[in-house]
């Protein structure tokens, strides 16, 4: 982490950022009287202070500072900045309501990225977290998902329900060390209910140059847990979550907020993807999407089929595996000229598949997913993150979780 605050703060930030600003900053790890550089006087002094206080080695920095310094500059890039517009606007929140003489040119400085995301830090804090919070919930490309055995299960998101998920959390989290902060974002958008959960990571150890010699610093960053619950499906997917501990964030899920112990622990839970419809239909297989006008092409890109031979006693084991990829999407094509035979021993184990979507831009905009049955659909999620779920459910290889139920019943 060190470097990566070092680079942030360099001395192109140091020459244009807003002086007042780091007062500010510095002022929320010192007393007013204790501050480790004076603020006053001509701004090109200040400047010149403030690099010889970070020209200094990293030790010698608040490690508060060094924390509020992280955390800035995580949202301190253009993606961040448009999150932080757009829960402002949300909010009907202005973030500069008075604007100032230097303003009049087209580029005021303080319009820039990493200037907005320290302004929203400091003067606008519920702003900037909730932004880090939206930052967060796109950022996984593969989440675990969980199926219940019923549709239309509401949330109450009550403060009794989730200060018990909340102590329920940083007790697990505390399991692996990692400390006893947590912080919920709890947001409803197009009736999914996101729930963020900001925590402690494990400590980590940084070496870094004290002067001549070289010194280890330890550090606990902020991480999050992205939450998205579907009433209308009960499907529950998780983000940022240590594979270990997914099951286990469910069932809290489960008991805390919909109030229904046990309620993804069933036995078909995981089992949300099929790869059957490809494999019956053969190397030939095209995925259908002329019921979205916005899809311009798929392609196959990469496809891995498993070879499992029967033993001894009756059992299928696995043996070996054999992949293609072709960017040109040809990749479940090239089984034909290879030893693959679907229903012969062979399994088709996962495909990788290029979405080319319509947009305002010269280029189609991609969407590259894998899908690797049971349970991982994996891709970056985008505006276009519905229509993703569409196709795979369209082209048959979603499990219809309501013939599974049906089966289930008559068992």
């Amino acid at each position: 982490m060190g470097s990566d605050i070092k680079k942030f703060v360099n001395p192109k930030f140091l020459n244009s950022i807003d002086v007042v600003l780091m007062r500010d900053l510095f002022v929320r790890h010192f007393k007013e009287d204790s501050l480790p550089l004076a603020f006053d006087g001509e701004i090109a002094e200040v400047r010149k202070r403030m690099a010889a206080y970070f020209a200094t080695p990293i030790t010698d920095w608040s490690e508060g500072l060094i924390a509020d310094l992280h955390r800035v500059s995580e949202l301190g890039t253009g993606e961040g900045m448009q999150l932080i517009l757009n829960e402002a606007r949300r909010r009907s929140v202005i973030l500069y309501p008075e604007p100032d003489a230097e303003d009049a040119g087209s580029a005021p400085v303080k319009h820039e990225s990493k200037h907005v995301a320290l302004h929203a830090y400091l003067h606008h804090h519920q702003i900037f977290e909730a932004a880090a919070d939206f930052q967060a919930l796109r950022a996984p490309t593969a989440m675990a998902e969980f199926r219940g055995p019923q549709r239309d299960i509401g949330v109450d998101l009550t403060e009794e329900a989730s200060a018990a998920f909340k102590a329920a959390i940083v007790k697990l989290f505390a399991q692996d060390l990692q400390g006893d902060y947590c912080r919920l974002g709890p947001y409803e958008e197009d009736g999914e209910i996101n729930l963020v959960v900001s925590h402690g990571a494990p400590v980590t150890t940084t070496p870094v140059v004290a002067g001549d010699r070289e010194q280890i610093i330890t550090l606990r960053a902020v991480k999050y847990a992205a939450l998205r619950y579907s009433p209308n499906e009960g499907l529950l997917r998780i983000g940022g979550v240590p594979r270990a501990q997914q099951a286990d964030v469910a069932a809290i899920f489960a008991e805390h907020i919909l109030g229904r112990p046990g309620f993804f622990a069933g036995k078909d839970a995981r089992d949300l993807y099929t790869l059957d419809p490809i494999t019956a239909f053969g190397p030939d297989f095209a995925f259908q999407h002329a019921f979205d006008e916005r899809i311009l092409e798929v392609r196959i890109v990469a496809a891995a089929a498993d070879f499992f031979a029967e033993d001894e006693d009756g059992e299928w084991r696995y043996v070996r595996s054999w992949e293609s990829k072709d960017a040109s999407g040809a990749a479940l094509r090239h089984f034909k000229a290879s030893e693959v035979r679907f229903g012969r021993g062979w399994r088709l184990g996962e495909i990788t598949f290029r979405v080319f979507f319509k947009s305002d831009a010269k280029q189609p905009a991609k969407v590259t997913v894998r899908l690797k049955p049971p349970g991982t659909l994996a891709f970056r999620r985008t505006r276009f993150e519905k229509a993703i779920h569409a196709l795979v459910t369209r082209n048959g290889l979603e499990k219809d979780r309501d013939a599974d139920l049906v089966v289930e019943a008559a068992e």
